[in-house]
């Protein structure tokens, strides 16, 4: 059983009638009845309970200290705003918990009002009635973005840009902000993204369910290491890597024929590899937690990190895959070598030679 209090407004989205209260709280509750789950909205005194079928239920979205359902039958918009921004997040945590236990698809909505509070569209009314589902470009740049929400990633938007705006990032425990990306509409549409200039160290592993992706600029950030997984972006063909503090980049990186890439004003110039006799290194077994991150990523498991332990977040920077024998294993410095040469592009500002990383499973290429 669930259930949430607070202001309930009703939006009778085919008649255009609209009702509610400001005056008491009201409970929205679902419960198991007759061997189907159904939702009640009890408004006042005055007016009967109202019930829909949880099946019914075509999306949700939360935002701030509200959330709002999505009915199709009857077609109508529940939206309560409880009291803090901890009940409203959990609430809809538990919703969609329920609907996938029940094997029921309850979309997260993108919320429309969101927009409202970003950079130039301040102030633009139109937004309350926008459909967001047509969009195609969004460009939230220069904005102060606590997060993004996760319905983001359920349209089909070809163009996204984040550039100069400022993201938090936890470091530690709960990390939502790039779940949009594990999105299946996204991931068949985004063609472009631009994180330019937003500060970042490194590049979210969730990008690689993004592959549709031709155009990536991570221009001017603190990124030090670019992981081999970037090759899972098969169609990727113009890549803006300059203003970070790289020393090499991945060998899965050279393979690819770009269209345009820049590398400028990076630390390729100073970096010398280190020579190392491979003959001289036992072959250690991989832990548990090693073969996890390996299945995982070779299986393509569509995840987000709330899914998963926090150990293994990072573990997705440090897979590559064996020069000889291709298969997956964790990048180990007793098995580096680089290679120097220039990138295979059809234009590139600033050419230059540089050293890029590979790994050899050597001497037996060990299969595990």
């Amino acid at each position: 059983m669930l259930s949430i209090t607070g202001y309930v407004f009703i939006n009778n989205t085919a008649s255009g009638r609209k009702f509610g209260s400001r005056v008491n709280h009201m409970t929205i509750l679902i419960e198991k009845q007759d061997s189907k789950y159904v939702v009640f909205v009890n408004m006042s005194r005055d007016e009967k309970r109202l019930m829909y079928l949880l099946k019914d239920l075509k999306g949700v979205v939360n935002h701030d200290k509200k959330v709002m359902l999505k009915f199709q039958h009857p077609e109508h918009e529940v939206i309560v705003m409880t009291d803090d921004i901890d009940t409203a997040k959990k609430f809809k945590e538990d919703l969609i918990s329920l609907a996938k236990n029940l094997n029921l698809h309850i979309e997260e909505l993108f919320p429309h009002g969101i927009l409202i509070q970003f950079g130039n569209i301040v102030g633009c009314r139109t937004l309350q009635n926008m459909d967001v589902s047509t969009l195609r470009i969004i460009a939230l740049e220069n904005c102060n973005l606590p997060n993004l929400p996760e319905g983001l990633g359920n349209l089909t938007i070809s163009c996204l840009s984040l550039n100069g705006s400022k993201l938090y990032i936890p470091t530690s425990g709960s990390n939502t902000v790039w779940n949009w990306m594990t999105k299946r509409k996204i991931s068949t549409s985004l063609n472009m993204l631009e994180i330019n200039s937003m500060g970042l160290e490194r590049l979210p592993s969730e990008i690689v369910y993004l592959k549709k992706i031709r155009i990536l600029s991570v221009s001017n950030n603190k990124i030090k290491y670019i992981p081999h997984f970037i090759c899972l972006l098969r169609e990727l063909k113009s890549l803006y890597v300059d203003g970070n503090m790289m020393k090499f980049l991945p060998e899965s990186l050279w393979c690819i024929m770009f269209r345009k890439i820049n590398i400028s004003n990076n630390n390729f110039d100073d970096y010398v590899p280190v020579e190392r006799e491979h003959s001289n290194y036992l072959y250690q077994a991989p832990t548990l937690l090693d073969l996890s991150s390996l299945t995982l990523l070779n299986n393509e498991v569509r995840y987000i990190k709330d899914d998963i332990p926090f150990t293994l977040w990072t573990c997705s920077d440090l897979i590559g895959r064996c020069r000889l024998c291709r298969k997956l294993m964790l990048l180990d410095r007793n098995h580096e070598l680089f290679f120097y040469a220039m990138p295979r592009t059809e234009k590139m500002i600033e050419m230059k030679a540089i050293f890029w990383q590979y790994f050899e499973c050597r001497p037996s290429c060990i299969r595990f």
